[in-house]
């Protein structure tokens, strides 16, 4: 089960992200499974070497090209949670139908995106859903991860990273609560502004039970600690739900022919490992 007071989450539910690559260099779709074991190789390599990750590591793995790789973590007693929404879709749509077909973890995460200029329909068909998916995952006793996406429009990227996206997660996630929509994490696009940090960190910290753990956007690992300094001081983060930042080169590497699979394994467990590392000296 996910700890409240600390999550380091291996997200590795990326879907389309992962056909787009294939697609481009010709290689079948069916490789992308292999993707998937490299990043729970690696996890479990990390799981091995840290009594810190077996205790508050998690994994976040798709049905759709990993329904294996579930089965046999949830088997191995591994924190193993899958997503909600069809990949890439806008706005938010079930990755099955019906959905709780696709929510066979011990969690459940879903990504909205989200623009305060969005059609009203479209925001309040989100809602809708989301309040349906909320109400399954209690009756099911599932804790659920709300992940946040916010594009940049026509705002200026240096204001729109310090100050506009986390005033509009922010508002989001009162919103949110307002509605009675409250997850157990929101997962969180991190920002290098402590002012930023603190107005998300305010909003979660509005409704208690809430937590929040921060994603990594593929950025490299400077990047992230920066935002894991700005984040330090928010007593409702509480981790990182980080994906392509670690597996992302090794695993491609590996599916076009330039590293083994156990050079990409160790790979992985070795950048996760740094990560967490990274989030606990930001926290100490």
């Amino acid at each position: 089960m996910l700890n409240s007071s600390r999550v380091y989450m291996l997200a590795a539910d990326h879907r389309w992200q992962w056909e787009e690559w294939c697609d481009q260099r010709s290689l079948p779709r069916e490789r992308i499974g292999q993707a998937k074991q490299l990043a729970y190789d690696g996890f479990l390599r990390a799981r091995e070497l840290s009594s810190d990750v077996r205790a508050n590591g998690a994994l976040l793995i798709d049905e759709q090209y990993a329904s294996a790789i579930v089965a046999r973590a949830i088997d191995a007693g591994v924190t193993v949670g899958t997503p909600a929404e069809k990949a890439g879709a806008f706005p938010l749509a079930w990755a099955a139908d019906p959905f709780p077909r696709a929510l066979t973890g011990s969690f459940v995460k879903v990504l909205v995106r989200f623009r305060p200029d969005d059609d009203e329909l479209i925001r309040e068909g989100q809602w809708e859903k989301l309040q349906a998916l909320q109400s399954w995952c209690r009756g099911a006793s599932k804790p659920l991860v709300i992940e946040v996406l916010v594009a940049r429009r026509h705002e200026p990227e240096a204001y729109f990273e310090s100050t506009g996206r986390p005033a509009i997660v922010a508002a989001y996630i009162s919103e949110a609560h307002r509605r009675g929509i409250v997850p157990q994490f929101w997962k969180i696009e991190g920002t290098a502004s402590a002012h930023g940090a603190r107005a998300v960190d305010e909003a979660v910290a509005a409704n208690a039970p809430a937590r929040q753990i921060l994603l990594g956007k593929a950025a490299d690992l400077a990047t992230i600690e920066t935002w894991f300094t700005a984040a330090a001081a928010s007593g409702t983060a509480v981790g990182f739900a980080i994906g392509r930042s670690v597996f992302w080169e090794p695993s491609t590497a590996y599916l076009a022919g330039s590293k083994t699979a156990e050079q990409a394994t160790a790979e992985i467990a070795s950048t996760y490992l740094r990560l967490v590392d990274a989030w606990n000296r930001a926290k100490a």
